[in-house]
């Protein structure tokens, strides 16, 4: 699609939705022999996905590649598992897109210590962190205001 757009077409021009399909479809990847090449790409479209002009990572992005993660990085794994978990939830939070489906992701991919780590307590909701890392998150369909309201 990139290449046929840079040639002139400008009807196959990739979004966001066209990124986190590519990443979503790498999360899901079932054959062995594919995990290793699948989490390459994701994390190549992730990458892409933020040095694009007009196009940014969102809740649903962090969530894909949480999953990504969770998948493809074997358990054992832990050092990696972490390492990719923490820089992820951190740009997450960072950007404002932490919401419970991230919470849920990060709590698949990290032992409970981690997860504690992370966000203070097993039993955490994104309703109840700070602003900064859900300001940019969508709840119910609506974004949430910085003074707690809805739009």
């Amino acid at each position: 699609m990139q290449s046929q757009y840079e040639a002139g077409n400008v009807d196959v021009k990739p979004n966001s939705h066209t990124y986190n399909a590519v990443m979503n479809a790498c999360a899901f990847t079932k054959v062995e022999e594919d995990k290793a090449e699948a989490l390459i790409i994701a994390f190549r479209f992730f990458e892409r996905l933020q040095q694009q002009r007009g196009m940014h990572p969102d809740a649903y992005s962090y969530t894909i590649m949480l999953s990504v993660c969770a998948n493809l990085f074997p358990r054992e794994d832990t050092e990696r598992r972490f390492v990719n978990a923490k820089a992820l939830f951190e740009k997450c939070c960072e950007q404002g897109y932490v919401n419970d489906h991230v919470l849920r992701k990060l709590r698949q991919l990290v032992t409970e210590r981690e997860y504690m780590y992370f966000v203070g307590s097993i039993e955490q909701s994104a309703d109840r962190l700070p602003m900064n890392w859900t300001r940019n998150a969508v709840k119910g369909g609506r974004r949430v205001r910085r003074n707690g309201g809805r739009r």
